[in-house]
């Protein structure tokens, strides 16, 4: 990984494609509870976040600025890894969706006003961090307490059912399903951080050591 980053920046934009690449390929991978092996593919709503995510990523110089054919195929294969990676975080369709989505939406006006890129990316993280929460945590516990099973309880069960759909769409994962997703986010963090720029972007503030005070004694 050193020698990695201290590549040259075509070479580092190679790695950076290539890990995107990947990290895109496992994110679509949900091996079902029920057998069989998923593919899931993003759709309208990921991948507008994920062109929104991607200039971000650029203006605040979390991404370098493309240059040459590497570093626009790099950038493009970083924006389709974002919206499988965000296929991945979102909750299944339901109305539970509809009001992540929306918070996601109204605190992205926050990435905007970012201070630097660190702050950028550490919100980023923490975003993803409360997103797999409700995924993989919670959806899945309220799926199996609130309401009887489907075809019992004289008929109550389907209503049940059919309200547990309307939350969300849970579709289980077989245990240990879940560390492909992992190794997706691993994959999309190696590549941010080979694209990470050497000098600070435009408009980030660097501090400037403070020159030493020199003290000169009165005069006789």
């Amino acid at each position: 990984m050193a020698a990695a980053l201290t590549a040259t920046p075509g070479r580092r934009a190679v790695g950076a494609a290539l890990l995107f690449l990947a990290a895109g390929a496992l994110a679509g991978v949900a091996p079902l509870a029920r057998g069989g092996v998923e593919y899931r593919t993003f759709g309208l709503v990921e991948g507008v976040f994920a062109l929104l995510m991607a200039y971000l990523l650029v203006v605040r110089g979390a991404w370098a600025r493309p240059a040459g054919i590497a570093g626009w195929a790099a950038l493009a294969y970083g924006t389709v890894a974002t919206a499988q990676v965000l296929e991945l975080l979102f909750p299944p369709p339901g109305l539970l969706e509809w009001v992540v989505v929306a918070a996601v939406a109204i605190s992205a006006w926050g990435l905007f006003a970012a201070g630097s890129r660190r702050r950028l990316v550490a919100s980023l993280a923490s975003l993803a961090v409360l997103l797999a929460l409700v995924k993989f945590s919670v959806i899945p516990v309220l799926w199996e307490r609130i309401g009887p099973a489907p075809g019992t309880a004289f008929g109550l069960g389907d209503l049940a059912e059919s309200a547990r759909r309307v939350f969300a769409d849970h579709r289980p994962m077989r245990p240990g399903g879940e560390l492909i997703g992992f190794a997706a986010l691993c994959c999309w963090a190696l590549a941010t951080r080979l694209l990470w720029a050497d000098a600070p972007p435009r408009g980030e503030r660097v501090s400037k050591p403070r020159k030493a005070r020199t003290y000169s004694p009165p005069g006789p």
